[in-house]
């Protein structure tokens, strides 16, 4: 034996074998729950005898073969060889005996006398089989599961031991315990053997545990995965093989998850967590069908019940007492199938519920239903009972399945939502509720799987067709169709709602929000200007009592877009971010506040709350909600002149939503995805995205303006500059007419003037630039610079210096990195035109260096002619036998003189840094002495960027 826990019951046994020839019978009763060994311990047994020299015969009960008249006691004597051996006529006179043994047992009054004594002659008969048998020396006669055998079996085997007490015979028999498991009156008589040895085996310890795993893994393995294993197990012995066999059947064991080689075993990483799997499932199926009925029953009742359930809703469920219920505890608990009344593992409790026929299993849920309603269980608990019926038993049901979708949408379990939901949908009758429930079923069909709106925003168009939708579930209705760029339907929906609903107060209210008239401005001229409720401005939205996030937000954002960039708006945006918890009701909220902040270039703060945001969804779960947050998280990356980054989050939206499921969004991702490999010179693949097939109604959408504007810059990049300056021509042409021209949203006018420089258009150019120039409201940083630097372009050499300065500080504010690139870029031209080579070098350099970790691949080309090819040397590093001069300066000293090697003023490097123009002064003199140079132009300029040469 294997096992260190049967070392004394296996000793204990060798000694009755090694004594057998020397002593009377020996009779040893192995009890223990199921699966615990027993049979084991017993074939141990047969093979220790038969190599002793015993005469060995073996039965094992069969729960088949229970009422079957000496099935037990005809597999000891009939699979005898040795019967056979000794006497050719043996074999057939113990069939004959055998067959009067059924018969006497089959006859309808046993107790008479003359069956009593055939009963008594079959049972001399036989026993004198088993002494002849034991005459040749000793004998083992083994009977495993003897709670089985037949009665007649049992008779027979009582009177031989009576009768061959002082015979070398030892009996050893194999007992489940368990509700109903002994025969008592076997049992008893059993009590009365002067020579019987009780063995009680119970499930392992973590200790055995562990010596079952070291005979397949090393010895690190076992003892790191014993903890586990024996908690999934519960120390039986079958569980635990069956857990051995998934675990290694899991996946196979490399050398870098610390394998030893040592013998036979594999050692496994620290953490990994032992799988359960169909060998873990199949042998807890094995313990309960080898057990007994009632037991079986109980467990049956626990995987139903799970957390309700208890002796008295176990006792009422399976109509079963109570003492038979709580035989039926200890059973499972004492065989390791169970822990505090639960199983151990969830794969357990799925294993004995889809063994259950379909009809006995929606039975038993029903009657949970009803039972556990009736002790006043919460609804959740009620609820996973009617849900897997499949059924909805009247108003009280129906009650019960909102009620729990109501809690489960609030505890984030968006899964059991669903579940009550479908079910009230399908018994529901029409009207204000059923139309909560499929407008709930649309929100959660958003979060979950967004390419599953279709079905739904179908049940709501019906609804409403047929005319019993409730006004609150339209807005659900309209923003669906939107989405799916279905802007027809949606128009009509909305006007025929504003005419169905008296007041009509929610879908008017949906119509005013600024999300919906920036993004989808064409509904406007659907629906027509007589029906378009007045937006309010973001004033309005602060003054006005009960006024929710929804509408605030909408207000600033219809503002933004429509009137300018306003520090109130952006302001309002992060309040309501700061208070507002991610929901799906609140998802398009909070979208729409992040992008306010962007348009209003508060891009480090839409940054900050964009990723709290992601965390909150990543850990709430939902597609519906990650995907377009990674889209937003692009955009801003994007702005910010992060180009790599704006292609990982943006590929990141793409991977939760199919394309399919994003409807019109999909452009906004396209079109970052389209501006981040221009900005990289990856034109191949930016032009792959434009061959990306779009919604129809993509171009009537702020979505649709974004995607333009990125084709224009892509085609500027690849010269094409006709097509790229009607792209931005018609995005100017679109804005204007839908009242959201703000280059806030798009820049089309710098962007269309750089095309006329291009062409010689400088007077068309001029005028576009000083309009978008005049349309920068204060705070709009990134904008105003943009604008800035195209001006500079415009005006000449005379008005370039100043102009790209105050482009490249407002830059500084923003973070758009590219932006920084071009100004600095355009600032080197300048200086390289007026012959200051030495400032167009310091310039390029700086740009180059910033385009290259932005991954700028395009932008690093044009400005290396201006860099005279020093801006690859600079980056090269020195030698590792030269001196490093720039590790003695000091932090602040390194600070001055990066600053100064970028062209900054002794006042500006004062401004920046917050000391005097004095104490900068002693600084750079201090480093012209350490650096030994004589001038700013030959200051390093990556004095920040690495201390170590």
């Amino acid at each position: 034996m294997s096992l260190v826990e049967r070392v004394d019951e296996w000793a204990l046994l060798e000694d009755v074998l090694a004594n057998s020839a020397e002593r009377p019978s020996r009779v040893v009763l192995i009890r223990g729950p199921v699966a615990t060994g027993k049979s084991e311990l017993l074939n141990s047994v047969a093979d220790e005898a038969e190599a002793r020299g015993l005469t060995v015969l073996k039965a094992t009960g069969l729960r088949a073969e229970r009422t079957t008249p000496m099935a037990v006691f005809g597999q000891l004597l009939l699979h005898a060889d040795q019967v056979a051996e000794q006497d050719t006529g043996a074999t057939a006179r113990v069939a004959r005996l055998l067959d009067d043994a059924k018969f006497t047992a089959m006859l309808r009054d046993p107790d008479s006398e003359r069956e009593e004594h055939v009963r008594a002659h079959v049972m001399r008969s036989l026993t004198m089989a088993l002494r002849a048998l034991a005459r040749g020396g000793p004998l083992a006669v083994l009977v495993d599961d003897v709670q089985y055998a037949d009665i007649p079996s049992l008779q027979c085997l009582q009177y031989a031991m009576r009768e061959l007490r002082a015979k070398p015979v030892v009996i050893v028999l194999g007992l489940r315990t368990g509700p109903h498991a002994e025969r008592p009156m076997f049992s008893a008589e059993l009590l009365r053997h002067p020579r019987l040895t009780q063995l009680r085996l119970t499930t392992l310890g973590e200790s055995g545990t562990a010596e079952l795993l070291r005979a397949h893994l090393d010895e690190a393995a076992a003892h790191g995965l014993a903890p586990d294993v024996h908690r999934l197990s519960g120390g039986n012995p079958l569980l635990v093989r069956a857990l051995i066999h998934d675990l290694l059947a899991h996946g196979p064991l490399d050398h870098d998850q610390r394998a030893t080689g040592s013998g036979t075993g594999n050692a496994l990483p620290t953490g990994r967590t032992v799988p359960a799997g169909d060998a873990y499932r199949q042998s807890v199926l094995s313990c309960l069908h080898r057990g007994e009925d009632a037991v079986l029953a109980v467990a049956r009742g626990i995987a139903v019940l799970d957390d309700a359930a208890s002796e008295a809703t176990l006792a009422d469920l399976l109509d079963l007492d109570r003492e038979t219920v709580a035989r039926g505890l200890r059973t499972l608990a004492a065989a390791g199938l169970t822990d505090e009344g639960a199983f151990r593992h969830p794969l357990a409790r799925t294993a004995v519920l889809d063994d259950l026929a379909r009809e006995d299993r929606i039975g038993l849920h029903r009657r949970a239903a009803v039972l556990l309603r009736r002790h006043g269980a919460e609804p959740p608990v009620v609820a996973r009972h009617i849900v897997a019926t499949g059924e909805v038993e009247g108003a009280e049901s129906l009650d019960v399945l909102w009620e729990t979708a109501t809690r489960a949408r609030r505890d984030e379990d968006v899964s059991l939502a669903i579940a009550c939901l479908h079910l009230a949908d399908e018994s529901c009758p029409r009207g204000e509720r059923r139309s909560e429930i499929l407008a709930e079923l649309a929100r959660l069909a958003w979060r979950v799987r967004p390419s599953t709106l279709g079905p739904h925003l179908g049940a709501l168009r019906a609804a409403f067709d047929e005319g019993w939708l409730a006004e609150q579930a339209v807005p659900v209705l309209i923003s669906g169709l939107l989405w799916q760029g279905r802007f027809d339907e949606a128009a009509e929906v909305a006007r025929k709602g504003q005419v169905a609903y008296e007041g009509a107060s929610a879908v008017s209210g949906y119509l005013a929000s600024g999300a919906v008239r920036t993004t989808y401005p064409t509904l406007r001229e659907r629906i027509g200007a007589d029906n378009w409720p007045a937006p309010h401005s973001t004033w309005d939205v602060l003054t006005t009592p009960g006024c929710d996030a929804r509408g605030r937000v909408g207000a600033a954002l219809n503002a933004v877009l429509s009137r300018g960039v306003d520090p109130h708006a952006a302001d309002l945006a992060e309040t309501v971010l700061q208070g507002t918890r991610l929901s799906d009701a609140t998802l398009e909220t909070l979208t729409a506040a992040l992008s306010v902040l962007i348009y209003c270039d508060r891009l480090g703060r839409a940054a900050h709350w964009c990723d709290a945001l992601l965390r909150e969804a990543t850990r709430l779960g939902g597609p519906g909600w990650q995907a377009p947050l990674s889209a937003i998280r692009a955009t801003i990356a994007l702005r910010q002149g992060s180009a790599p980054d704006a292609v990982r989050y943006a590929l990141t939206a793409l991977s939760w939503i199919s394309p399919q499921g994003w409807g019109v969004g999909i452009g906004s991702i396209l079109a970052t995805l389209v501006s981040a490999h221009t900005a990289m010179g990856q034109y191949e693949q930016a032009m792959a995205y434009l061959d990306h097939h779009i919604p129809e109604g993509l171009p009537e959408t702020r979505y649709g303006l974004e995607l333009s504007y990125a084709r224009g810059q892509l085609y500027a990049a690849m010269g094409r500059v006709r097509p790229a300056l009607d792209d931005f021509l018609t995005c100017g042409e679109l804005m204007t007419r839908w009242g959201i021209d703000q280059p806030a949203l798009v820049p089309w006018r710098s962007a269309a003037a750089e095309m006329h420089l291009r062409t010689g258009g400088e007077a068309e150019a001029d005028r576009l630039v000083r309009e978008q120039l005049a349309k920068c409201g204060p705070g709009q940083s990134r904008t105003r610079a943009q604008t800035l630097r195209v001006l500079a372009e415009v005006s000449g050499l005379r008005r370039h210096h100043h102009a790209l300065h105050e482009a490249i500080e407002e830059l500084e504010k923003c973070e758009d990195r590219l932006e920084l690139v071009r100004a600095l870029g355009a600032l080197s031209r300048s200086h390289h035109a007026l012959g200051d080579l030495g400032q167009a070098r310091m310039m390029a350099r700086r740009a180059w260096r910033i385009a290259r970790d932005a991954r700028a691949e395009t932008l690093c080309e044009q400005l290396l002619p201006y860099g005279d090819g020093e801006a690859g040397a600079a980056e090269r590093p020195a030698r590792g036998d030269e001196a490093c001069p720039a590790e003695e300066l000091t932090d602040a000293e390194r600070r001055v003189a990066s600053l100064a090697s970028f062209g900054h003023s002794n006042r500006e490097i004062a401004r920046k840094l917050f000391i005097t123009v004095s104490t900068v002064e002693q600084h750079l003199t201090r480093v012209y002495r350490k650096l030994n140079v004589s001038r700013r132009k030959d200051l390093p300029h990556d004095l920040l960027a690495d201390t170590a040469c």
